[in-house]
């Protein structure tokens, strides 16, 4: 899966072959095949396994919390050490291609609507539930937002598009607290409606 998730995120679905992820993971293309019945699958496949892993990194994350700004902070550095350690898996993710065809988006969104059940379930204020979920897309979308901008201030000699990089070795900490100070300003000041 490893070496079809680097394909993918290099080539797009449409343009990456199921020979291409064979000669990348060394196998040929009817060794995939007893495994997928179609690229299709694959790909989704994927879009699930690397949702998952998000999902799992951030809940670990913030389970951990001791304080709600702490839970705030966590989150957003899971969301970072995501982006950086599994670039070609964010990209997967957040990149245009699997929004554009229906199947895929179907599937992003249920890992969007999957995070936003677990921000929702961590936000300790007096807000009415639809009012708390809005509140979590927010938060999600100022993490998308900003590690998409962070990732493309990354000089791309030094750290190659979609290779994994570490998250120490970047200022990946450091966007990540300041978006963390933003959503919790944020988040203090919000009231119900």
């Amino acid at each position: 899966m490893r070496h079809a998730l680097q394909c993918f995120s290099l080539n797009s679905y449409h343009t990456t072959s199921m020979d291409e992820i064979g000669a990348a993971a060394g196998v040929t293309k009817p060794v995939i095949y007893r495994h997928f019945s179609s690229k299709r699958q694959l790909y989704a496949d994927l879009i699930k396994e690397v949702g998952e892993d998000l999902c799992n990194r951030i809940r670990s994350a913030t389970e951990r919390a001791q304080t709600l700004h702490q839970r705030v902070e966590l989150g957003f550095e899971a969301y970072f050490r995501f982006a950086c350690e599994s670039r070609a898996g964010y990209e997967l993710l957040f990149g245009s291609g699997p929004r554009r065809d229906p199947e895929f988006r179907d599937a992003v969104m249920q890992i969007e609507n999957e995070i936003a059940d677990l921000v929702t379930s961590k936000i300790e204020a007096d807000l009415d539930e639809t009012q708390r979920r809005f509140v979590a897309f927010g938060v999600i979308s100022l993490a998308e937002g900003t590690v998409r901008r962070w990732l493309a201030t990354l000089d791309p000699l030094k750290y190659p598009p979609f290779e994994p990089i570490s998250y120490e070795d970047t200022d990946a900490s450091l966007w990540a607290r300041r978006v963390t100070d933003l959503a919790w300003a944020g988040l203090r000041g919000v009231r119900r409606d």
